[in-house]
């Protein structure tokens, strides 16, 4: 892949994530200023494509990341950022509550607001057979998720999500990302998922996810909820 099919790649992944449509060539040449035709571009979606890193849906005319590209974007290109102020000062508020509420109160609370924060679910697993999870209608209310066979996919997945969580339990150290068929929620999730403590605290939804974000939001959580 050269430069400006990193660059191609970079910008696909980034409007694919704010649109959760498909990126076409003439899109890109325009808001970005590239110095190439669309033609250029195109030429170098296919080559992408070949490589797996994108394809293309058969109703539309551009492109959307592969699991392939969401993984090769995570290794490659995600940075551990300081989670955002704002967002910070929230889950802050939240942890100080501490003083006068119970703790597992105050860490369902900051769950909610971590679900609310993503646009995601979330989930704080304090045993092998303690799961709180929150933020549903977050993951349904995306579009990946409007499909009826998807929508009964995961409805599955969280009818068993005791035996899921519990299957991991032990083996989750560090925070970790997995991307579509590698993850144990679906495979058209994604989770990031981190031990705090005895606990294990997660993010998951659609692949189509803000990593960096919701990497930094995992991240603090892990240090208000030990």
């Amino acid at each position: 892949m050269n430069a400006r099919q990193e660059k191609l790649f970079k910008n696909i992944i980034i409007e694919h994530l704010l649109s959760a449509k498909a990126v076409g060539s003439k899109f890109l040449v325009d808001k970005y200023s590239m110095d190439v035709s669309p033609a250029t571009i195109r030429n170098d979606m296919a080559e992408l494509e070949r490589q797996g890193l994108i394809s293309r849906p058969h109703t539309s005319a551009g492109r959307v990341p592969t699991q392939k590209g969401y993984e090769y974007y995570v290794r490659n290109y995600l940075q551990a950022k300081a989670v955002a102020s704002r967002d910070k000062e929230l889950l802050d508020m939240l942890s100080h509550e501490i003083r006068t509420k119970e703790p597992e109160i105050v860490v369902k609370n900051i769950a909610k607001k971590i679900a609310e924060l993503s646009n995601s679910a979330t989930i704080v697993a304090f045993s092998k057979n303690d799961l709180f999870y929150t933020g549903l209608a977050n993951l349904f209310s995306q579009p990946e998720f409007s499909n009826f066979d998807v929508v009964c996919n995961i409805s599955d997945v969280i009818d068993h999500l005791d035996d899921v969580i519990g299957s991991i339990f032990d083996d989750i150290e560090d925070t970790q990302i997995k991307i579509g068929q590698n993850n144990c929620f679906s495979d058209k999730c994604s989770s990031i998922i981190t031990r705090s403590g005895d606990k294990l605290f997660g993010i998951f939804g659609p692949m189509r996810m803000d990593y960096e974000k919701n990497l930094a939001l995992v991240n603090y959580a892990r240090g208000l909820i030990a």
